[in-house]
Parts: C-alpha cells; structure tokens; sequence
C-alpha cells in the first residue's frame, strides 16, 4: 500500500499543465484537489489498519495472482473455491519456507 504524502504537489503538478488562475481560486482549487486525494488515501489506510492479520495476508496473495476483490467477488462458487486452495495453498508454502528459515538461523546461533 502506498500513502502519496505529495498530493499537494502532484495537484500543483496537474493545474500547471492546464490553465491558469490567478489569486486564491487556483490555490484553492489545488489545496481541494490535495485534500480529496489525501482523503482517499486515509481511507485506503484506514481500511487496511481494520483487516486481521489472515485477511492482509489473502490479500497480498490475490495480488500475486493478480486477481483484485472485485474480480473475485464477481467469480462463481467454483470459482472461487478454486482461488481460494490456491491461496491456502501459497500461504503454507510460505509459512514453511519461514519456518525452514527460522531454522537455519536457529541451528546456526547454536554453534
């Protein structure tokens, strides 16, 4: 997830291109610009803070198979069924790669 700490900027960026305002109308217009973009960032964050653990980590194995929720939510129960062992699938792969990882630094510490 990215948070754009440049909204600010990327709006100045946007209206220097197009045309131009004088006074407080083209500030204006580029501080409710930043704030909208901001606001979806805040909201993006706030509901990524608010999953558990299991749906961050669903959800960072649908993006390496390149399938957003939308796109799942709109699959059949087969479908779906089928991302889904593909998914638990993935993430024991991982988990036992961590773990043989772990274990190789525990063994090492050892010695």
């Amino acid at each position: 997830m990215k948070i754009d700490t440049t909204a600010l900027a990327d709006a100045f960026a946007t209206n220097a291109a197009g045309t131009k305002k004088s006074g407080n109308s083209d500030f204006g217009a580029l501080l409710k610009t930043a704030q909208s973009k901001q606001s979806a960032t805040a909201a993006e964050l706030e509901k990524y803070v608010q999953m558990t653990p299991a749906q961050r980590m669903t959800q960072a194995m649908m993006k390496k198979l390149g399938i957003t929720q939308e796109e799942f939510d709109a699959m059949s129960p087969d479908q779906q069924a089928s991302v889904t062992a593909k998914i638990a699938e993935m993430i024991k792969q991982e988990m036992s790669q961590q773990a043989a990882g772990n274990q190789g630094t525990s063994a090492a510490t050892l010695f």
